[in-house]
């Protein structure tokens, strides 16, 4: 149940913001049939909580305050339509600036909580995910492609030479080349594509349901990319890659890791500056 709630729950944060708020405003209206049906012999507020914690992890603070005051005033419509009596006519108005008071909190400290996580799994220079968010995601696509028999790819990009930045041109420098790899990876991966700094000058890209093919002719534009980029800035780098496509999952995540480390480094102790690849196929 919980496995089948999380992959949910992934599905819908790749999905348009639009379509999630809009899917989020359905559902309160949904809780709003009951609520009006049943007048005050029962409390339907608390269901609204359901929409409003959906699109606020899923679409962000912003998203999740929309559909906070969307079913504060659902609630209010119920109550309007279904003319109950109150001794004095504002207090239906009070009573939903009150939920909407309840649902904004909520909103407020989900979207910190979801904050917290992400930094958590962020590597705070790049953006990028770091080690630990790496892991967790490798180990998850390898038990996906055990389950679903789908081929993946992983690559590890290594920075020749970087300590030569570093001791010319300073760390700041240094820097500014890490954060304009990681521009380019982020920037050309798809939405269900999975990139992280490892560490220092070295990064992992995972591309779920990827071919040999598919994944030879990404890397091949990568790589070249990433050298326009350090001739335009006068860096005197280059990369080093391996790439290792799984046509079958391996046995653990440590495995897995092992053969591609030692892909990018024999791409290194060849003469640098050169991309290998290698299929697993049992």
């Amino acid at each position: 149940m919980l496995k089948s709630f999380v992959n949910f729950m992934e599905r819908l944060e790749k999905q348009p913001k639009r379509f999630i708020v809009a899917a989020g405003s359905v559902l309160a209206l949904l809780i709003g049939v009951p609520d009006y049906l049943m007048g005050q012999r029962f409390g339907f507020s608390i269901f609204y909580l359901i929409p409003i914690a959906l699109v606020t992890w899923s679409a962000g603070r912003k998203a999740g305050i929309f559909v906070a005051a969307f079913s504060a005033a659902t609630w209010l419509a119920a109550v309007i339509v279904s003319e109950i009596t109150y001794t004095h006519a504002y207090i239906p108005c009070w009573n939903a600036l009150v939920r909407l008071g309840f649902f904004t909190i909520v909103v407020f400290l989900l979207d910190a909580f979801k904050r917290e996580q992400s930094y958590a799994r962020e590597d705070y220079l790049t953006g990028l995910g770091n080690r630990r968010h790496f892991f967790e995601t490798a180990d998850s696509e390898i038990k996906r492609s055990r389950r679903y028999g789908h081929a993946f790819t992983l690559a590890y990009i290594d920075v020749d030479d970087f300590k030569s930045i570093n001791d010319r041109y300073g760390h700041a420098e240094g820097d500014i080349l890490l954060q304009a790899i990681a521009q380019d990876i982020s920037g050309h991966i798809r939405a269900t594509d999975i990139a992280a700094r490892l560490g220092g000058d070295e990064f992992a890209v995972l591309l779920p349901e990827s071919e040999a093919a598919a994944a030879r002719n990404f890397f091949n534009k990568l790589h070249q990319r990433l050298t326009d980029i350090a001739q335009k800035r006068n860096w005197p780098v280059t990369f080093s890659i391996g790439v290792v496509t799984f046509t079958v999952p391996p046995a653990s995540i440590d495995e897995m890791i092992r053969i591609v480390d030692t892909l990018m480094y024999s791409a290194k102790n060849s003469g640098k500056n050169l991309v290998k690849y290698e299929v697993v196929e049992k």
